[in-house]
């Protein structure tokens, strides 16, 4: 990594974490939000079922009226006792007193004395961190907790139930709020602790004493006499609650509902299993009706009942699993880890990941922060991570963009320099060639041969600078998906000599007959015998390949047809040869020219009769396998000599599949590449120099061989930051090769002038460049004499002269005749009383084996002679 690339990138994702600290209160309000859609995407949750929330809805409150009379309270509290619930909570304050009807007070306070264990519910006028100047006496017994340290929240302004109620019950605690559905656990007044309403439900249910409770400011224990609950609470002495939904979350009945079934139940109407539902569970008895009691704004319901909070506080109390955040220094580490690793992608990983990485980043956070959540009440927040992270690859994406860009500059430059070294170079040839004509027509020949070695070294430096210029543009061709065939992995196109062997691969497939696959080494032998296997009625079975070659007789006898027990040390159990694995599938032999006459005896049986015995086995075994085997030798010439038996010769070479090497596949290699750079995932091109030599090479090591040079290539490009890969990222020899290399067009003139243009030439020139056909070399020195001719505006002595290169008069001669012959064959047939348009077309047939190179250079020259450009000398 860049150091100054990776300081830009830390930097900004410093500055953005900065920032969210900053505002942190916006962040937060935010972060709700996202809490809210984590709820949603959570859905509800059942809650604990010791819990039970009796509602007082509209119809009951149409029925006994609001606020609720208090006799009702009493008949509720006496039924739930009769129905052995653990304890009762009582949501609404009744801290005022009935004067129209104070005998109900006096009621419910004497059954209180008598039922299930009751919590009444107060309330502070505000909760905060300061402290009070003023120090207030709170009932004595109620509100001394021994083992509670001093809460770090404290209250103003207490309001109580009224007495007759608070000295019947069991319990009192705060219904009072912190922030959005937080709830205080303890909260100090004047001499005493107020507990939450939850918090006193929980210690009443669990029938333990004030005694028995203590809490340091940050773990809160309950101990009773069977078992002891230890919470986790915040420092701030505030709880954030972690909802299991709204009311259908909790086992809930409605107030009219309970006394009704009860009725029933009394008067011998039959049971409820509503009813049943009710024996030793906490009852919070509330309002939920619309105007009536105090609603919530939480994340799972902005208008969510109080009761339903309380009952959900009681809910967490129980399980132990409180909604908790993570704290500030780790949010500021995950969120500038995250920057971190958004920014590398960008900056370190190739196309398309280093797009996909800050999104693949982004997606694993979200889910870890929703499975924290879901499983664990843990928020891990998400928006100060996603602009850390946003501005990371932000800025990553510009440095990388910018240095990418300087890299083009760069190479830009650089190839400017060599593009004008170039046309240096090539007016100094030109200002040569014209001297040397000069002189060959005054006859010095001292002169011309120094002109002559002159302009060779020219000719040699040009080369060489259109190399390195080819060597920074990137190969464009390869052919469109129109051309490009794919067979099971093997890529061709539609002209290709393996188009013939896919289409009898085709034919062959779903015969069960051995088949012989002849090829080079790195041709693809085992692809071929694969893709048979997968075109063939056996593709659902077994497909198993071996190297004949890679094992010595006897061990490759155990491995193909396995081996009995005590056969030979170390067979310390049976084991099945590869035969037998393959049954039913295909087998693929390679190398199969390699096993020796031993052996070619005992798979003669096998290819015969279907059956064999296993080394040190008895029993003959069945088989139904096809036999694929594969040579790079000649097996007809070790039949001949007796190294390769005759009969299992004819056994295996039933079908017969030659595969060509990859130097008679030149048309194929720009599509391998294309693939092989695709595989390497990264965005990798090559440039045209590259494709050159590539196409020039003769590939003994064939496909495979290319393979190795492209993941080469690929891997040198790469660690230098490049997309383009040069000469100098292939194998020695390859890049030695281009180096040197010389256009094929080249070669061949300088080759016929080196046989001065003579009747045998062509031939002797063929011959010396390692067998070209002779036609082809023929039609490169036509077309190089066209293209002369056209580049020297139809000056037949100049182009004679540039084409020649000689003061010889004899050559001069025989390129002139030359020259004649080509221009004629041109004229020949052209009628120019017809417009160009018309007679155009009747070039094609002089385009014949003519390299497509050549073509614009022939129809120049033809409709130059057409607008009468030039003539053909009154000799000819």
């Amino acid at each position: 990594m860049n150091p100054r690339a990776a300081a830009t990138v830390g930097g900004a994702a410093v500055l953005a974490l900065l920032l969210t600290i900053i505002l942190h209160g916006p962040f937060a309000s935010l972060e709700e939000g996202v809490t809210a859609g984590r709820y949603a995407l959570r859905g509800e949750r059942t809650a604990d079922t010791n819990i039970v929330v009796v509602y007082i809805d509209d119809e009951a409150i149409g029925v006994m009226g609001w606020p609720v009379p208090r006799n009702f309270h009493a008949l509720m509290v006496q039924t739930l006792t009769d129905l052995h619930v653990r304890a009762i909570g009582i949501e609404p304050v009744l801290d005022d007193r009935r004067d129209e009807y104070p005998e109900y007070d006096q009621v419910l306070a004497a059954v209180m004395r008598t039922s299930a264990p009751v919590v009444m519910t107060c309330y502070l006028d505000s909760v905060a961190h300061e402290r009070p100047a003023d120090s207030v006496t709170v009932p004595a017994g109620f509100f001394s907790y021994p083992g509670v340290a001093e809460p770090p929240l404290s209250g103003r302004g207490l309001h109580l139930p009224l007495t007759i109620f608070r000295d019947a019950s069991a319990g009192v605690g705060h219904v009072n709020f912190s922030g959005r559905g937080a709830i205080p656990v303890f909260v100090a007044y004047g001499t005493g602790i107020v507990p939450s309403f939850a918090a006193e439900l929980a210690r009443v249910s669990a029938g333990v004493s004030r005694d028995a409770v203590q809490f340091d400011g940050g773990t809160l224990a309950i101990r009773s006499r069977t078992a002891r609950v230890v919470h986790d609470i915040p420092a701030s002495g505030a709880v954030t609650l972690d909802h299991p939904g709204r009311l259908s979350s909790f086992t809930a009945l409605s107030f009219l509902q309970v006394l009704r079934d009860y009725d029933r139940v009394r008067g011998g109407e039959g049971s409820s299993l509503s009813l049943l539902r009710l024996k030793d569970k906490i009852v919070l008895i509330g309002p939920i009706a619309s105007g009536r009691g105090f609603f919530v704004d939480t994340p799972v319901d902005p208008r969510l009942p109080s009761v339903l909070v309380h009952a959900t506080a009681l809910d967490n109390a129980l399980a132990g699993r409180y909604q908790t955040a993570m704290p500030g220094w780790m949010t500021s580490l995950v969120a500038l880890l995250f920057g971190l690793i958004c920014g590398a992608a960008v900056l370190l990983l190739p196309a398309p990941w280093d797009r996909l990485g800050p999104i693949l980043a982004t997606v694993l956070l979200l889910v870890v922060s929703q499975v924290a959540f879901g499983w664990m009440a843990v928020v891990v927040p998400v928006l100060a991570p996603l602009l850390v992270g946003g501005v990371a690859t932000v800025t990553a994406a510009v440095v990388r963009h910018r240095i990418t860009s300087g890299q083009v500059d760069a190479l830009a430059a650089e190839k400017n320099a060599v593009l004008a070294e170039l046309r240096d170079r090539e007016a100094r040839l030109a200002v040569l060639e014209r001297e040397l004509l000069d002189y060959q027509t005054a006859r010095p020949a001292d002169r011309t041969e120094e002109l002559l070695e002159e302009i060779r070294k020219n000719k040699a430096e040009i080369r060489t600078l259109s190399s390195r210029a080819d060597d920074m543009e990137e190969y464009a061709g390869g052919g469109g998906d129109d051309e490009r065939l794919d067979f099971e992995g093997m890529i061709y196109r539609k002209n290709s000599p393996l188009r013939a062997v896919v289409e009898f691969i085709g034919k062959i497939a779903g015969s069960d007959a051995p088949v012989l696959i002849l090829g080079e080494s790195g041709t693809g032998k085992e692809r071929v015998a694969r893709a048979i296997h997968v075109r063939s009625q056996r593709a659902a079975a077994p497909f198993i390949a071996v190297n004949c070659g890679a094992l010595s007789e006897s061990l490759l006898e155990s491995e193909l047809f396995g081996h009995e027990k005590g056969a030979f040390t170390g067979a310390v159990k049976d084991k099945l040869g590869r035969f037998e694995l393959a049954d039913g599938g295909t087998i693929f032999l390679d190398e199969i020219g390699e096993v020796s006459e031993g052996f070619q005896l005992k798979l003669l049986r096998v290819l015969q009769e279907g059956e064999l015995e296993r080394v040190g086995g008895t029993r003959t075994i069945r088989l139904n396998v096809r036999v694929v085997a594969a040579t790079n030798k000649d097996l007809r010439e070790l039949v001949k000599v007796r190294k390769f038996r005759e009969d299992l010769y004819y056994r295996l070479n039933v079908l017969t599949v030659a595969l060509p090497p990859l130097r008679e596949r030149h048309e194929d290699i720009p599509l391998l590449v294309e693939h092989f750079l695709a595989r390497e995932q990264s965005g990798l091109r090559i440039s045209r120099n590259v494709m050159d030599v590539l196409q020039q090479h003769r590939w003994p090591g064939n496909v495979r061989e290319l393979e190795s040079a492209i993941r080469r290539g690929a891997v040198l490009a790469r660690s230098e930051d490049r997309t383009l890969i040069h000469l100098r990222d292939l194998p020695e020899d390859l890049a030695d090769a281009g180096r040197r290399s010389v256009p094929v067009q080249e070669q061949i003139l300088d080759m016929v002038r080196e046989f001065g243009f003579s009747r045998s030439a062509i031939t002797e020139t063929a011959a010396a460049l390692g067998g070209l056909n002779r036609g082809t070399v023929a039609e490169y020195v036509r077309g190089e004499f066209l293209r002369t001719f056209a580049e020297h505006q139809f000056d037949l002595e100049q182009a004679v002269m540039h084409i020649s290169l000689s003061g010889d008069a004899a050559v001069n001669d025989r390129v002139r005749k030359r020259y004649i012959e080509y221009l004629s064959n041109i004229v020949e047939g052209i009628d120019v009383s017809l417009p160009w348009e018309a007679a155009r077309p009747r070039l094609r047939t002089k385009t014949k084996n003519l390299p497509q190179r050549y073509h614009g250079y022939l129809e120049q020259a033809a409709e130059g002679y057409f607008r009468k450009l030039w003539m053909l000398p009154p000799s000819a």
